[in-house]
C-alpha cells in the first residue's frame, strides 16, 4: 500500500511520512513511524502579537519527546503512530509550541481517530465505544460535552409549508424530555430538556421569523403545557390534538373502570377474576374473524353495566375518526360529547370536559391529517439507542448522545480540534500554510 493511501486512511496529512517498525510488530498490531518533510507547512502562530496578521514569523525550533498514539484500524489490525512533534519559535512573541495536527495534546488517539469516536457514541454504549479506542470514559464524555448540536435552518428555507410535531419521552424514571420533528420530511430538530411550558417557549422564540412564517401546524398531544406554549409563542399556527393520544385516553379511562369493576366483583369471592382489557381494545376486523372472542366480549359487557358504558364511547371515538371531512367528524363529535354529558357519572363528566376544551384541536385533524406518527417513530428509535446505555445523570449529555444516533450529521458541528486529516482549526485560531 502506498504512503499516500494508507495516509488518507489513517487521517494523516500527506506531507507526513510513513515507514513501517517491523521490529515492535505484535499480534493485530501495527507500528508505524511518522516523519515530517519539507512539504509540512508551518502552522501559524497561535499568540495574538501585533504587526504578525500578513506575515508568520514561526520557525521550527527542535523536536518534543516521542508520542505513541492510536490511528485506528486498518483491515483487521490496529495501527498506532510513533513520532515526536516538531516544535515552533515564534520570533515576535520569543515563545515556543507545539504542532498538534496529528493528535491533540494529552490524548492517545489521533484527530481522525477522535472523529470516528464521535461517530460510534450515537450508536453504541459510551463504556464500548471507550473499550473500542482504547481511551478512558471520561474521556468520550469529555468529547460528548464539546460537541454542539443544532438544528441548520437553511435546510428548511425553500420549503412552502412547515409542520412539526411535539411529544415528550422518559429521560430518567418520571423526567420527561421533549422531542420536536419537521413532519414533512421526518427531521428531528430538537430535544428539550424538560416538558415545560417555559422551556419549549424560549425554544419556540428561538426559530427564525422567516422560519416561524411558515410552519402552519403543530402536532402535539393532549398536555396543556405544549398547547399554550404554541399560543403564545406562535399564535398563528394551527394544533392539531393527535388522534392516537385521543384515543389513548378513552383506552385509559376504560382501563380504570375495568380495574374498579374487578375490586368491586373480587370483595367476596376466593378465587379472584380479571377482566381481560385487551379483548375490550381489539378492531371490529378481528372481533368478526373470532366467534370466541366475540361471545366472551359480550359476556362480559353484559355483566358489568358500566364497563359496557365506557366501551360504548370508545368506539363512538373511533367513528369519530372515520369520517372523511371536517363537517362529518365536527358532527360525530358533537354527539359524542352530548351522550357523554348526558350520563350520570361524575368520571364521565370531568372526561367530556377534556373534548369539549380540546374540540377544536381534535377537529383540526381532519382539515390535513396531521399526526405525530413520526415522532412516536422516533421514538422507537430513541428508546433502542437508550438501551444501549444506562446510568445517565446528566440530562445535556443524554440529548447530545441521542442526537449524535437520529439527526442529520449536517446539524452536528464537532469539537474545532476534530477534522479531516491533520486539517483542523484550533481554538485559538491556528491555520496551516500549505
Amino acid at each position: 500500500m502506498s504512503n499516500s493511501i494508507l495516509a488518507k486512511l489513517l487521517g494523516i496529512d500527506k506531507g507526513f511520512k510513513l515507514n513501517e517498525r517491523k521490529d515492535l510488530e505484535e499480534e493485530g498490531k501495527v507500528y508505524f513511524e511518522v516523519n515530517y518533510t519539507e512539504k509540512v507547512g508551518i502552522p501559524r502562530c497561535p499568540y495574538s502579537c501585533e504587526g504578525c496578521e500578513d506575515r508568520y514569523q514561526a520557525v521550527r525550533n527542535g523536536k518534543g519527546k516521542e508520542k505513541c498514539v492510536r490511528a485506528g484500524e486498518v483491515g483487521t489490525k490496529e495501527v498506532y503512530l510513533l513520532y515526536r512533534p516538531q516544535r515552533y519559535l515564534c520570533k515576535k512573541a520569543k515563545k515556543t509550541y507545539t504542532d498538534g495536527r496529528i493528535n491533540q495534546k494529552w490524548k492517545r488517539v489521533t484527530r481522525a481517530e477522535m472523529k470516528k469516536i464521535v461517530e460510534d457514541i450515537g450508536t453504541t454504549s459510551i463504556s464500548r465505544v471507550a473499550r473500542t479506542h482504547e481511551v478512558s470514559v471520561n474521556t468520550v464524555n469529555d468529547l460528548l460535552d464539546t460537541i454542539e448540536i443544532d438544528v441548520n435552518w437553511s435546510r428548511f428555507e425553500k420549503m412552502k409549508d412547515i409542520k412539526l410535531g411535539m411529544d415528550e419521552h422518559s429521560f430518567r424514571g418520571f423526567k420527561m424530555v421533549t422531542t420536536i420533528v419537521e413532519l414533512n420530511t421526518s427531521t428531528p430538530i430538537a430535544i428539550l430538556k424538560s416538558d415545560k411550558k417555559e422551556v419549549v417557549k424560549r425554544y419556540l422564540r428561538g426559530i427564525p421569523n422567516e422560519i416561524k412564517g411558515k410552519i402552519s401546524e403543530m402536532a402535539i398531544d393532549m398536555r396543556e403545557s405544549f398547547k399554550n406554549a404554541i399560543k403564545e409563542e406562535l399564535s398563528g399556527v394551527k394544533i392539531v390534538a393527535d388522534h392516537f393520544h385521543v384515543i389513548a385516553l378513552a383506552q385509559k379511562k376504560l382501563r380504570e373502570m375495568a380495574r374498579v369493576e374487578e375490586e368491586i366483583a373480587n370483595e367476596e369471592r376466593v378465587k379472584k377474576i380479571r377482566i381481560p382489557v385487551r379483548l375490550l381494545f381489539l378492531n371490529g376486523d378481528k372481533l368478526v374473524k373470532s366467534k370466541k372472542k366475540m361471545r366472551k366480549l359480550k359476556a362480559i359487557l353484559k355483566r358489568y353495566p358500566c364497563l359496557r358504558e365506557y366501551y360504548g364511547y370508545l368506539l363512538m371515538l373511533k367513528w369519530m375518526y372515520r369520517a372523511q371531512t371536517r363537517k362529518e367528524g365536527k358532527r360525530r363529535l358533537d354527539i359524542l360529547i352530548g351522550k357523554m354529558s348526558a350520563s350520570e357519572d361524575l368520571d364521565v363528566q370531568r372526561w367530556v370536559r377534556t373534548y369539549i376544551k380540546w374540540r377544536e384541536m381534535i377537529l383540526q385533524y381532519f382539515v390535513n391529517r396531521t399526526t405525530t406518527a413520526k415522532v412516536e417513530g422516533h421514538h422507537t428509535r430513541i428508546k433502542l439507542i437508550k438501551r444501549m446505555s444506562f446510568g445517565f445523570k446528566r440530562v445535556e449529555r443524554y440529548i447530545k448522545k441521542i442526537l449524535l444516533g437520529v439527526m442529520p450529521k449536517e446539524f452536528i458541528r464537532l469539537p474545532d480540534f476534530i477534522g479531516e486529516g491533520a486539517m483542523y482549526c484550533d481554538r485559538n485560531g491556528l491555520a496551516f500554510i500549505t
